[in-house]
């Protein structure tokens, strides 16, 4: 009887991701071209990727579970585009901040069709909604580390709570892209890099508050 050659499991992890990546690629085209992505078919998706069917299903249930691997591509995107800061956060560099807001920023607006799907998706499906959800807090996560590390450096002032900081800012940075970039133009993404640039730095590097202090003796008498 013939042996059967068995793919390696480093090769299949790697032709999974090539095909996510063709699959992603394929699904943002077809959405930029007006389509939505509740319209869009398993057919219609592979044709456009350059696999088959059969393919497709050998690597993701359905759509809503391609949905789900394509968003963690996205999302690793973006956050690759944060750590050009997160890296040399310590500098205390505008620069640095802007940088990385202007390329998560670009990202955000090549990735637009596949977030809009993906938030839209994520308020009827709960599997949707739960890896937004875990991908922004995985994002937050590491923020918070950041400033963590800033503060134990004396970088970043230490006043802030660490954790709820860095969820604040992400969910603030998602938000804005997400509800505004749909609807303006190239000319409004240098206004927003400076805005996050100017909020991001005064919430981490302005100096650190006063520390309160009790009434005095005059204010208890």
């Amino acid at each position: 009887m013939a042996s059967v050659t068995r793919r390696p499991p480093t090769d299949r992890r790697q032709r999974r991701g090539e095909i996510e990546r063709q699959l992603l690629d394929a699904t943002e085209r077809l959405m930029r071209d007006g389509a939505s992505f509740t319209e869009l078919s398993v057919d219609r998706l592979a044709t456009e990727a350059g696999i088959s069917r059969a393919s497709f299903y050998v690597y993701f249930e359905d759509k809503g579970h391609l949905l789900r691997q394509l968003a963690g591509q996205v999302f690793g995107d973006l956050a690759e585009d944060a750590s050009r800061w997160w890296g040399v956060a310590q500098r205390r560099n505008p620069d640095d901040i802007r940088g990385a807001m202007t390329a998560l920023i670009a990202s955000y607006r090549r990735h637009q069709p596949l977030l809009i799907a993906l938030s839209e998706m994520a308020g009827y499906d709960p599997h949707v909604g739960a890896t937004y959800r875990e991908l922004l807090n995985d994002i937050s996560g590491q923020l918070a580390q950041v400033i963590e590390a800033g503060q134990a450096d004396g970088s970043i002032r230490r006043s802030l709570p660490g954790a709820a900081t860095a969820s604040a800012l992400t969910w603030m940075v998602e938000r804005v892209c997400q509800q505004n970039l749909p609807t303006r133009d190239a000319t409004y993404e240098g206004e927003l890099s400076a805005a996050l640039t100017e909020i991001i730095w005064g919430a981490l590097y302005a100096e650190e508050l006063p520390q309160q202090r009790g009434p005095s003796h005059a204010e208890r008498s």
